[in-house]
């Protein structure tokens, strides 16, 4: 019988125990670390995750252009709309499982194909296609701007939150301006910062002139 065993156990138990504190006080250390970086610390390391956002977006700008072009919609906003819904990540997959490029939902990219004369995707083609992805997202928008009087902001909110619930947030208000007036007022809605966002970036990509900037109008049709 090895009599030393217990108080090896023991040694060994309290080793581990130290380590996993000592784990435990360095990832705390770091994050509070990371919180408290001096403010031009963390502007600058935004600014340099915002500038290869931005870039891989471009990588997919003739992509974007053809998408555009062919449902009357301005590149640059498309780019927008791909910047804030999959930071140009092609394989990207949403907790509602909205895929690709554009974020698209499945219901959404067959009616889009269906428009366009294309055979409905799969879900593996939207998110293996990244040509395929804009075009069915950029025919979505353009006939949600359609159908949303040709108001970019209020087509934007559409296509983040769905036609029906905005439908049901203005039928409530009792217009889309009183809806939007509420939303000012308490400051708390996420899909009116999605739509500035998305406008912001638009112009960000304008100005940047890897893409042509030109507002032709929506085409979708009813």
């Amino acid at each position: 019988m090895n009599s030393g065993a217990p108080e090896r156990w023991v040694e060994s138990r309290t080793a581990k125990s130290w380590f996993a504190g000592l784990s435990v006080v360095l990832v705390s250390l770091s994050a509070w670390a990371g919180y408290y970086r001096p403010a031009p610390v963390r502007a600058a390391e935004r600014y340099a995750a915002d500038l290869i956002v931005l870039s891989r977006v471009e990588g997919f700008a003739d992509e974007i252009e053809a998408a555009a072009k062919e449902s009357g919609l301005d590149p640059c906003l498309l780019a927008a709309i791909v910047y804030c819904e999959s930071s140009g990540r092609p394989d990207a997959v949403s907790s509602k499982d909205a895929v690709g490029l554009t974020q698209l939902v499945g219901s959404a990219a067959r009616d889009s194909a269906a428009r366009l004369g294309l055979d409905a995707p799969t879900r593996e083609e939207l998110l293996a296609d990244p040509a395929l992805n804009l075009r069915l997202g950029a025919s979505h928008f353009a006939w949600t701007l359609h159908h949303e009087g040709d108001d970019v902001e209020r087509a934007l909110v559409a296509y983040n939150t769905g036609r029906a619930r905005l439908a049901r947030w203005v039928r409530e208000a009792g217009s889309y301006e009183a809806w939007r007036a509420e939303r000012e007022r308490a400051g708390d809605s996420s899909v009116l910062r999605y739509a500035r966002r998305v406008l912001d970036y638009s112009q960000t990509f304008c100005d940047r002139g890897a893409l042509r900037c030109e507002v032709v109008g929506a085409t979708g049709e009813p």
